[in-house]
């Protein structure tokens, strides 16, 4: 009895310090697991450093729109200076200093303030070709942009759909393994069929290894894809379930061009191109403008001597590499034309193939469902019945090997569609 009594006094003693334990480890941080939906694993490809840089990518292209903008405003600012001097002969100041004029004198100070302006009125189009320039330089920039975030997208759904497939694949196998025991323990065996019993439970041993060291890997990949630790304890939430898909092939390459994001940054290439032969034109034409001055100078204060003037200047450049330059660029136009061909072959070709690799899941898909659904109903019909062991084990495998063979085209099926989806640059494949 007063053991009964000193158990209990321990056990209700040690009950609160295994709660507080147990919490102690719930609250510690990292070791609460987390759980990922597919929603949730997109949403973290914002922290990917390939789509920051190509959003930094996008702020610096936009400062640089913004400093050709500022172009078409007048050059201007405010200068003061306060010089000592000694001199036997006159002489002008450097040029940082107005070139201001100085005399021998006994006054051996001189201040002076002023302000300036520099306006160009005419410089054959190439500051507002400059903006142009800057301003597709902005949408290739964005495009850029686009593109990183659906190699983002297409990156993180392979990875989430199989390591979907590699949990089912897991499972599958650890169920047959089970099975296999079961049988293979079954003591009315003859010598040569325990003996092939224990080759079966062997390659079921095998097999579920195989499928556990998959599935390590895939989620591996799985917390790659997203950048996160890959000792991060978590687990994934979602089905292997899918649907028909309905989709043109023209429509699809109607898709691609209009929405491609690669096509789209090379109609800014193009249009960048033209603005650089159009830059390179321009050397030759004269430039206008028009600056002023006006300043108070003195050897002591208060200033009151003050000088003022406008001009209206032209500048008529002498280029010696003017043709070479402009062959180099309508050269670079002609090499964008090409590459731009090019690209728009390869995208016709990538959406047509994942056109047909959509449709050809999407055609297995249910043979393979139908003929998993039948030997399911005729192993289910036949359970219970006399048999042999090593018959009940090779249906447990063709079950089991249909099983998996369905899901494979699920995932398949999956995977073509956000496939089809990157090859033409939308997200969603509905008309």
């Amino acid at each position: 009895m007063r053991r009964l009594l000193a158990a209990a006094l321990c056990a209700s003693l040690a009950a609160p310090a295994r709660v507080a334990a147990q919490a102690s480890n719930q609250d510690a941080p990292g070791t609460a697991e987390r759980s990922y939906t597919l929603d949730d694993a997109l949403r973290l490809t914002r922290n990917d450093p390939r789509l920051q840089s190509a959003e930094q990518g996008l702020v610096i292209a936009g400062a640089r729109v913004t400093q050709a903008e500022l172009a078409f405003l007048p050059e201007v600012g405010v200068q003061a200076s306060a010089t000592k001097y000694n001199s036997l002969y006159p002489f002008a100041l450097s040029n940082d200093f107005r070139n201001i004029l100085l005399f021998p004198s006994d006054q051996q100070n001189l201040y002076s303030s002023g302000a300036y302006f520099n306006l160009p009125l005419y410089e054959g189009k190439r500051t507002l070709n400059t903006l142009h320039l800057t301003q597709a330089a902005y949408q290739q920039a964005k495009t850029a942009r686009d593109t990183v975030r659906l190699d983002l997208t297409l990156q993180v759904k392979e990875a989430f759909y199989s390591l979907l497939l590699a949990q089912e694949k897991a499972k599958v196998a650890k169920d047959y393994e089970s099975a296999v025991s079961a049988l293979a323990a079954e003591k009315n065996l003859g010598d040569w069929d325990a003996i092939e019993a224990q080759a079966a439970l062997a390659a079921a041993n095998a097999r579920a290894a195989d499928a556990g060291r998959d599935l390590d890997a895939a989620r591996l990949a799985f917390l790659k894809s997203l950048h996160l630790e890959l000792d991060t304890p978590f687990h994934v939430v979602g089905k292997l379930e899918t649907h028909p898909v309905s989709v043109a092939v023209d429509k699809a390459v109607l898709w691609a061009m209009d929405q491609r994001p690669e096509l789209q940054s090379q109609t800014y290439k193009a249009q960048m191109d033209a603005i650089g032969v159009n830059l390179a034109m321009s050397r030759r034409y004269p430039s206008v403008f028009v600056a002023g001055d006006y300043a108070l100078t003195a050897q002591e204060f208060p200033l009151n001597k003050n000088n003022w003037d406008v001009s209206f200047g032209v500048k008529l450049p002498i280029t010696y590499d003017f043709w070479s330059q402009l062959a180099q660029k309508r050269a670079e136009q002609r090499q964008g034309q090409l590459t731009r061909a090019e690209l728009q072959d390869k995208v016709r070709l990538e959406v047509r193939q994942a056109v047909d690799n959509l449709r050809y899941w999407q055609d297995e898909l249910p043979r393979r469902e139908r003929q998993w659904h039948q030997l399911e109903r005729m192993v289910a019909a036949a359970s219970g019945k006399a048999g042999g062991v090593l018959t009940k084990i090779r249906a447990h495998e063709g079950l089991d090997d249909l099983r998996l063979s369905y899901l494979t085209a699920v995932t398949e099926h999956l995977l073509a569609q956000a496939r089809l989806e990157r090859a033409v640059g939308r997200e969603d494949l509905s008309p």
